[in-house]
């Protein structure tokens, strides 16, 4: 089975499993939902990739576009840090509810892994110039981190960038301090370190 068959079946599954376990993690459809959106926009990237002059405009729209929403499938891993909502006393023996809600979370942070991987694959194979593939998967680490920071300790969507782009600047300034940045250098880190650990990962068709 062909990965975005396989990714848009377990994107379903986890929304289904949103409807009864959405008592702890109540965010999680939406996370889930932010999250998926990027990999079938990157899926039609190609069709937009201009040969004629006049086809710049709609990929330049498209590609902002995607920029845009693509740190929402890499900002699911803060997710981790709602986990502090149960105690996971272990001398107190395994909990069913605390480990099932540990399974669903930790799942659904599995599938967006999985989706930022199938994303940077095709990026990677974007164009038929390997060096300039790299180097926008590199650019948009850094812009993903930037994103992930944004929309974790800001609590900015992705549509403020639209309506209230001045705010978001000013926002973002007050809040960049030495602290921000290092969160920013660490989710730079483990982008890196997570796309070199899936080197080998076949291209999604």
């Amino acid at each position: 089975m062909q990965s975005r068959y396989i990714a848009r079946i377990l994107f379903v599954l986890l929304l289904l499993l949103t409807l009864p376990l959405n008592h702890f993690y109540n965010f999680m459809a939406l996370n889930l939902f932010l999250a998926y959106i990027p990999f079938e926009l990157v899926l039609l990237l190609p069709l937009f990739v201009p040969k004629r002059k006049f086809e710049w405009p709609l990929f330049i729209v498209f590609a902002v576009i995607f920029i845009l929403i693509l740190p929402n499938t890499f900002y699911m891993v803060t997710d981790l840090i709602h986990l502090n909502q149960f105690g996971f006393d272990i001398y107190h023996g395994a909990r069913p509810t605390e480990w099932m809600y540990f399974t669903f979370l930790v799942s659904g942070v599995l599938f967006a892994l999985y989706l930022y991987a199938l994303i940077n694959m095709k990026l990677l194979h974007l164009t038929d110039k390997p060096v300039f593939n790299y180097l926008i998967v590199i650019i948009l680490v850094f812009t993903n981190s930037l994103g992930i920071f944004m929309g974790r300790f800001l609590r900015l969507h992705t549509v403020y960038l639209v309506n209230q782009p001045f705010s978001i600047f000013r926002d973002v300034m007050t809040l960049l301090d030495s602290r921000g940045v290092f969160f920013i250098f660490l989710m730079t880190v483990l982008q890196f370190l997570f796309l070199i650990l899936i080197k080998g990962v076949r291209m999604v068709k």
